[in-house]
């Protein structure tokens, strides 16, 4: 009988002392029977990497752990753990998330029936301050992914439509091509880089992870999203720009940036009110060329 291909499950961790629990627990309980699990601690104020290694030493589950002694964003964090891993494909975990027990034995066996070289799942949102659950995407946005796995790189260039909680992939591609070190949205970063070069992109209609969204989450912080935003989109311009649909959408990503920060930075609900008023203009002034139509749909909006 032949022995099914090692796995590294990779946790990333940071002042996750509250939930790191959780997320070893759903590692150490995958049915899947041949994988490791490497934990990074990046450099953790609090008690995340004594607990995480006091659960993980009770059970016969291989795991290594690192403990990085200064702090380094996620991206840096994930090439130092890919560098120690052994596996064939490498699962991606942060420290707040979890896993379904079937994540790792659901992702092998599509590898190996489907011709591609990484993969996403569907899965669940938690929001922490509400103890609320929701579907990661609506039956729309699922059906847009998939929908768009044969041209993923041009459905996504503009805008990330996917939820990037235990990504899938080959390791050699990992190591062929490292996660880019000066972006926070280093997952959209990879699914474009790896689409780019003809890597072929999977998708599980299955809910195999919890993606838990905090208040300090960075998809609250605007001013970062931009920056990452801008990062991104910036290696692709030029083809973004050579199609008037994805430039469109480029634009109204930057209007959308533009206006979130400053309605995050005032209080006053007469300013806001204004802000969204100007917010909506701007967006039909690039929404629409039609003059006419523009002011037609403006007055039907307001």
């Amino acid at each position: 009988m032949n022995t099914p291909p090692l796995v590294s499950l990779i946790i990333i961790t940071m002042n996750h002392e509250k939930f790191i629990e959780q997320a070893c627990m759903s590692a150490i309980s995958q049915t899947y029977p041949n994988y490791e699990i490497i934990l990074l601690d990046n450099a953790s104020k609090d008690k995340t990497f004594e607990n995480a290694e006091g659960l993980l030493s009770q059970f016969g589950q291989r795991y290594q752990m690192i403990r990085n002694t200064e702090s380094f964003g996620v991206a840096k964090n994930i090439n130092i753990a890919v560098s120690k891993a052994s596996g064939e494909f490498i699962s991606l975990l942060s420290g707040d998330d979890w896993y379904t027990e079937d994540s790792l034995a659901e992702k092998v066996a599509y590898i190996q029936e489907n011709p591609v070289d990484f993969i996403l799942s569907d899965g669940y949102k938690y929001y922490q301050a509400e103890d609320k659950t929701t579907d990661a995407y609506t039956p729309k946005e699922k059906k847009q992914v998939i929908d768009s796995l044969s041209n993923f790189f041009h459905e996504n260039v503009s805008e990330n439509r996917t939820s990037n909680v235990g990504t899938f992939v080959k390791t050699e591609l990992l190591v062929k091509y490292p996660f880019d070190e000066s972006i926070n949205t280093e997952d959209w970063d990879m699914n474009l880089r790896l689409t780019s070069k003809e890597y072929k992109i999977g998708f599980i209609d299955k809910k195999l992870f919890y993606y838990r969204i905090l208040s300090t989450s960075l998809s609250r912080n605007w001013k970062l999203m931009k920056d990452s935003y801008e990062k991104v989109t910036h290696k692709y311009i030029d083809y973004i720009k050579a199609d008037q649909e994805l430039y469109k959408k480029y634009r109204l990503k930057l209007i959308h940036f533009k206006y979130e920060i400053l309605l995050s930075e005032t209080d006053s609900e007469a300013e806001k009110e204004k802000l969204r008023i100007e917010w909506k203009k701007e967006k039909y002034r690039v929404k629409y060329k039609n003059p006419v139509l523009f002011f037609k749909l403006l007055m039907l909006k307001k």
